[in-house]
């Protein structure tokens, strides 16, 4: 069996944990309104609670950004560019990502916006290596 790199380890956390995030607000809309109407196809944003709302918009967030990360990832693996750096930048990513999601849902804004944004220096980070073979 093949071993992981660390970039690739990365990408399976981050994939699993924005496989999860649609959870919690979906758990909020069956308490909020029940499971019938929360499995039917009325209006599931009446009365929703701004948690949730936050919730589901971090999900969202995270659903654009991880091709991103995933397309990087699997490009330095199959040029076999992985090194330190790329490594790191995958580190960043996956954490930042984590941790943007609570602080989107606890809605503490600089803390987000500081996260969102060490996020994308995890994908300069990986990109760079690409970016030599470019220019």
């Amino acid at each position: 069996m093949p071993s992981l790199t660390s970039e690739i380890y990365y990408l399976i956390l981050i994939t699993l944990f924005c496989g999860l995030l649609w959870v919690p607000y979906v758990i909020e809309r069956f308490f909020r309104m029940g499971i019938k109407e929360t499995c039917g196809y009325g209006d599931k944003n009446i009365n929703i609670s701004t948690w949730a709302s936050r919730a589901k918009l971090a999900h969202s967030n995270l659903t654009e950004n991880l091709p991103l990360f995933a397309i990087l990832i699997i490009l330095i693996s199959i040029l076999e560019l992985n090194n330190q750096q790329t490594e790191t930048g995958s580190i960043i990513f996956f954490y930042s990502r984590i941790l943007h999601y609570f602080t989107y849902i606890f809605a503490i804004p600089f803390l987000r916006t500081f996260l969102f944004l060490a996020s994308w220096i995890g994908l300069l980070l990986i990109s760079l290596p690409l970016l030599s073979i470019v220019f």
